[in-house]
């Protein structure tokens, strides 16, 4: 048995130098004034692969696994998973628990071609071209990362549906806790990374389920997950920001009385402090196409966002002095929710694809003109800003009242929660709709505060 592996690694020695020479003879000269004793990257990366497999074939001769490409994948595993996951320089950044874990995926699923079939050495596309290539640089390396994840995301997306349909199949699963917990954590997920129409689908079967069940009350004995779908029964639409979703229903004006009180079993506080980080995670998304670009396209309405933002700054100064302004922070967070309500109004129907309806492609414009128009009125003064933007919401839609009345519902939720989570809020939005587009303010407020780095930072309320 020695003899025959002391043999096989003679014979893979010899191959990879024969496959250097190849190598060298097909790369192009470089310059001898500059690169005389720089070694390329991509030199330096196969020279520290090559010695990497020479230590691994003498680590995996001690491993009783079956086959030559099942013991370089179980060294390659035991390596990524060590303390040195990246012992010999080649990857261009520092790698962190997660890109161990997408990086060992990647070579996973390229496994045969990486591994297999090491003396035949015409041609490997993955470790003569695209791994030099994806080890070279920082940019090329987080492609790899992201291609990574986006693959386990499509893997794992489809286990779900496949594990319901045998539960839904069964009466006795059918409406069990198990079945509830996982299909309301299906519309979470195509919120985020899938299409609102998936999210129609499931969430029209979570409210068949519910019905089945006999209401959301039935759920009380599991207190958590009667928390989840009792949010989730509140929408209509997969944005917080879509003003036919039911937030009234956990509004404080509403829920000062004992008969509103009474229409659910839920504690409500706990429900909008789950409401709270599904809205964060809402502020990523529903930008759409408006996301890469900010307000740039309409210098009123930024401008108008530009008055908020000034009037945060000093609002943060004041608050460091002691001072309170609860009323005339209500009207900020009432501009800024109304702002954000039309962007989404016009977002969602042209992904509709209605383009004829008076909400369509003209709703920012209408919005730009009527600022524009009253810009002498509102410039320094945001209760004007709150009124024009109020009556610009009834007059662009046929249930103005409506919105407004939902913009009112955002602000009181808001409200009751911590002021940790209002000023975070506010910080996002404006961030959002003031530096997007224009990278020369996108450190303005906090060092470019953004959803995600609010939602890392969020204690419990």
């Amino acid at each position: 048995m020695r003899e025959h592996w002391k043999r096989r690694h003679q014979q893979n020695q010899d191959a990879r130098i024969s496959h250097q020479k190849r190598l060298s003879r097909n790369l192009p000269l470089r310059s001898k004034s500059t690169n005389a004793h720089v070694p390329s990257s991509a030199d330096a990366i196969t020279s520290s692969a090559l010695q990497y497999s020479e230590d691994m074939d003498a680590f995996n001769n001690r491993e009783n696994h079956g086959g030559i490409p099942a013991q370089l994948l179980y060294g390659l595993s035991y390596a990524l998973l060590s303390s040195r996951p990246n012992p010999f320089q080649t990857c261009p950044v520092h790698l962190t628990s997660q890109h161990q874990k997408l990086l060992h995926h990647w070579i996973s699923t390229h496994a045969a071609m990486m591994f297999e079939d090491l003396d035949v050495i015409e041609f490997n596309p993955m470790k003569d071209v695209w791994f030099p290539l994806d080890l070279s640089n920082a940019s090329s390396f987080n492609c790899i990362m992201a291609h990574s994840a986006a693959h386990l995301s499509h893997l794992y997306a489809g286990t779900p549906p496949r594990i319901l349909r045998l539960w839904l199949g069964d009466p006795e699963k059918e409406l069990s806790d198990d079945s509830f917990a996982a299909v309301v954590r299906l519309p979470t997920y195509e919120r985020y990374w899938g299409t609102e129409q998936d999210w129609k689908i499931h969430r029209d079967g979570l409210q068949r389920m519910i019905e089945a069940k006999g209401g959301v009350e039935a759920l009380h004995e599991n207190w958590r997950l009667e928390l989840v779908v009792y949010l989730v029964s509140l929408m209509s639409r997969p944005s917080w920001l879509e003003p036919t979703n039911n937030l009234d229903r956990i509004s404080p004006p509403l829920f000062s009385t004992p008969i509103m009180q009474q229409t659910t079993s839920c504690d409500i506080q706990k429900v909008r402090c789950l409401w709270l980080m599904s809205f964060i995670q809402d502020m990523r998304t529903f930008m759409g196409s408006v996301y890469t670009r900010g307000l740039s396209s309409f210098p009123f309405t930024h401008a108008a966002v530009g008055l908020l933002r000034d009037h945060f700054q000093l609002s943060m100064e004041s608050r460091a002095n002691g001072t309170h302004g609860a009323e005339w922070e209500d009207e900020m967070l009432a501009c800024l929710f109304c702002i954000s309500v039309l962007i989404q109004e016009s977002i969602s129907v042209l992904s509709d694809g209605d383009l004829t309806t008076s909400t369509g492609q003209n709703t920012l414009d209408r919005l730009e003109i009527s600022l524009q128009q009253s810009r002498h009125m509102w410039g320094r003064s945001i209760h004007n800003l709150r009124s024009i933007l109020y009556e610009s919401l009834t007059r662009l839609f046929e249930e103005g009242e409506f919105k407004v009345n939902y913009v009112t519902d955002l602000v009181h939720v808001l409200g009751a929660l911590s002021l940790e989570a209002r000023r975070g809020v506010e910080k996002c939005l404006l961030n959002l709709l003031y530096c997007l587009g224009k990278t020369s303010n996108m450190l303005s407020i906090d060092d470019g505060w953004s959803p995600d780095s609010l939602l890392s930072s969020m204690h419990g309320h």
